[in-house]
């Protein structure tokens, strides 16, 4: 009979974006994995799924500066190092519990994957070095992209074993919702919601300042000038939404924006990314780009790699859409304005893009990535 690997995951919350890759993960027969997180984090209002998964989920306390800024959580250790095969902690530092739960396992012989992003944007360059150097001590690490990977051996990581995971979302799920809609289909929507005739442009993110969608509100009106029929329409709520409608207001363009705030549910998110010529995203861009190419969506967004997040290991900059100066507003407007100018390359674009959602980036990937490394680290307990 098959010893399955008995793993822990160690990790802060489990959020509805990560809903999918558990449940795939679940039902590995190899695998018998348990996740121990908390319930919520203070400050941010993170849609959580622990409870759909109730023999498989261990909540703990916890207590957290609000937003995480730092935190701890009281973790079972004699449970956990009694228990288990193998863990998988979040490397993330400022989860002060992790670091010694995780350092003391590691002295212990036990076998530990740190779990985490190798550089994010708007990373502290101190804290990130501090973060690094404590990486160096374990010889797993289960980062989010192939690029990642590429970055950490470039910057001394030789000895590791690195596995990137290659981030995405449920592609079958979005592949099941998009065949749903059928052009006639489609078209009855545009129809019935005024958007004939329009030039969509989505963004699907939370209106926060890090986001820089003032950035694009202030290239509208030269793109306008050329493209009068253009629509810039918007997923998503937060705090920024009041003060960019007044400077919508302001520039004279509230008529070529729709507000459509939050919307969760796949099948109302589909027609909007379906109809749309590319996803725009002004500043460090992350899952949103796999959930734009998952619908063969090209993305317009910044080209500076060290503002952006993991998942941009993803982009091929004139294949999977184009890139502008960060924060320079011209550019922007110029690069909108050259895509809108050659609609024959869309098609490209839209092809690549969802290629690399199928194959390259996606939870069943994720899945066989963790299963790849645990099988790595199971041999070595033989």
């Amino acid at each position: 009979m098959m010893h399955k690997l008995r793993i822990a995951v160690v990790t802060n919350v489990l959020p509805h974006y990560r809903e999918a890759f558990y449940a795939e993960l679940f039902q590995r027969q190899e695998l018998d994995v348990t996740v121990y997180c908390q319930e919520s984090i203070p400050g941010m209002s993170l849609r959580t799924v622990h409870e759909k998964f109730p023999e498989r989920v261990r909540l703990v306390r916890s207590a957290s500066a609000p937003r995480e800024l730092v935190g701890w959580q009281r973790l079972p250790w004699r449970e956990l190092l009694g228990n288990y095969d193998m863990f998988f902690v979040m490397g993330n530092p400022r989860i002060l519990s992790s670091v010694a739960f995780a350092s003391t396992a590691l002295l212990l012989g036990r076998p530990v994957v740190l779990w985490g992003q190798a550089h994010t944007a708007g990373a502290n360059r101190i804290t990130e070095r501090l973060r690094l150097a404590w990486w160096r001590c374990f010889r797993n690490l289960f980062v989010y992209t192939d690029r990642e990977v590429e970055w950490l051996r470039q910057r001394g990581f030789s000895r590791q074993h690195i596995v990137g995971m290659n981030n995405g979302l449920d592609q079958k799920q979005i592949d099941a919702v998009a065949s749903g809609w059928s052009p006639d289909a489609l078209h009855s929507w545009l129809v019935r919601n005024d958007l004939v005739g329009r030039t969509m442009i989505l963004s699907c993110a939370r209106l926060e300042p890090k986001n820089e969608f003032e950035l694009w509100l202030d290239a509208i009106p030269s793109v306008l000038q050329r493209f009068p029929g253009v629509l810039w329409c918007v997923i998503g709520e937060g705090r920024e939404r009041e003060r960019l409608q007044t400077r919508a207001a302001a520039l004279g363009v509230e008529k070529a924006i729709r507000w459509l705030g939050a919307i969760l549910d796949e099948a109302d998110l589909a027609p909007w990314f379906l109809s749309s010529q590319f996803l725009i995203h002004p500043a460090g861009i992350g899952l949103t780009l796999l959930h734009a190419f998952g619908y063969g969506l090209p993305v317009i967004t910044n080209g500076d790699p060290e503002s952006q997040m993991p998942e941009f290991g993803a982009f091929t900059p004139g294949e999977t859409g184009k890139v502008f100066r960060r924060g320079d507003t011209n550019s922007l407007a110029q690069v909108v304005c050259s895509y809108l100018d050659e609609p024959e390359q869309r098609g490209a674009m839209s092809a690549i893009a969802l290629q690399v959602a199928r194959e390259q980036y996606n939870v069943s990937v994720m899945v066989e990535r963790f299963a790849r490394i645990a099988a790595d680290m199971g041999a070595g307990l033989r």
